[in-house]
């Protein structure tokens, strides 16, 4: 658990601007025939508008989630491993295993954290702060004027997205072992710096195409049409409407955005998510290693000591 909460720490400050960026490119609806601008122009009209200050929004909302989310994940991952073991039908299918368990920490994920990260997106898509002094604010104004259900409006969509966990920790499993076989060894513990960093970089480039149209789904519900300010003005759509349920947002963006509406923001999403995964994997795998190596060390010592009386 301290290893996961670590890794949550030193990612979510690393990749805030690309989070911030990713963000409102997903809220932002466009025609079906209007490309996206390019990453770096988007960068540079925040920043022009804005101010440096912009690539942090939300920074605090998401400190808040991404420690418990990690903490939270890695330790029902682990929880969960041993118990779906027990069940005779899987004892034989470590995928599967991994699959479940994953799918598993990543719904308690969900429902413990979605307030949160309706927050954060509220927060990343207004205009300096004009809707929100801060996120205590946020969460204020809308349980006030929207009521509880709106600090859960991202939660279907979030079990939808459980596809990725479900995709990305058994693929990371299957290559930790893969790894480890070339070692020569009988377990992925001690694997060096590079075959992590090849195992969770690849295991998350596939999940998050894979899974990336839950992203802009839950974005858009957890927004409510806040974004509408932000909308580029030479390409306002005939109506900016919140959506009604996840039914409603998915046909609407596919009947007026098309296909590539489900995927807006992809590029900034890779290059965040994929060394995010490989910093909080690799911080993880690490934090977890000192921590093992000194109870080994504890216990080694206290062994001795025994004897020595």
């Amino acid at each position: 658990m301290h290893a996961g909460a670590t890794s949550g720490a030193i990612v979510s400050v690393l990749v805030s601007p690309l989070d911030v960026i990713k963000t409102r490119i997903q809220v932002k609806r466009l025609p079906k025939n209007v490309r996206d601008k390019p990453l770096y122009i988007t960068m540079y009209d925040l920043y022009k508008v804005e101010g440096g200050k912009a690539f942090y929004k939300g920074l605090g909302t998401t400190m808040m989630g991404y420690i418990p989310n990690w903490a939270i994940f890695f330790c029902s991952y682990q929880w969960a491993k041993p118990k779906y073991s027990q069940i005779r039908f899987l004892q034989k299918n470590d995928v599967l295993i991994n699959c479940l368990s994953s799918i598993t920490a990543g719904a308690v994920c969900n429902i413990v954290t979605a307030p949160l990260w309706t927050i954060r997106t509220r927060m990343m898509t207004q205009i300096n702060h004009q809707d929100y002094k801060n996120s205590f604010d946020c969460m204020k104004k809308i349980y006030t004027n929207e009521g509880i259900y709106s600090l859960y409006r991202g939660v279907v969509p979030s079990m939808w997205g459980l596809i990725h966990v479900g995709i990305q920790f058994p693929l990371y499993e299957y290559l930790k072992t893969k790894s480890a076989q070339m070692n020569k060894k009988d377990h992925t513990d001690h694997l060096s710096t590079g075959q992590l960093m090849f195992a969770s970089s690849m295991s998350k480039v596939l999940a998050s195409i894979v899974a990336y149209p839950h992203e802009i789904v839950r974005s858009r519900l957890q927004d409510a049409g806040h974004a509408k300010k932000i909308q580029d003005k030479q390409h306002q759509t005939q109506e900016f409407k919140e959506y009604k349920n996840v039914r409603d947002a998915v046909s609407t963006i596919f009947r007026d955005e098309g296909l590539r509406g489900f995927f807006r923001g992809l590029l900034p999403n890779l290059l965040k998510t994929v060394p995010a995964a490989v910093l909080t994997l690799l911080s993880y795998e690490k934090v977890k290693e000192l921590l093992t190596v000194s109870a080994e060390s504890e216990t080694k010592e206290r062994k001795t000591n025994v004897h020595r009386d």
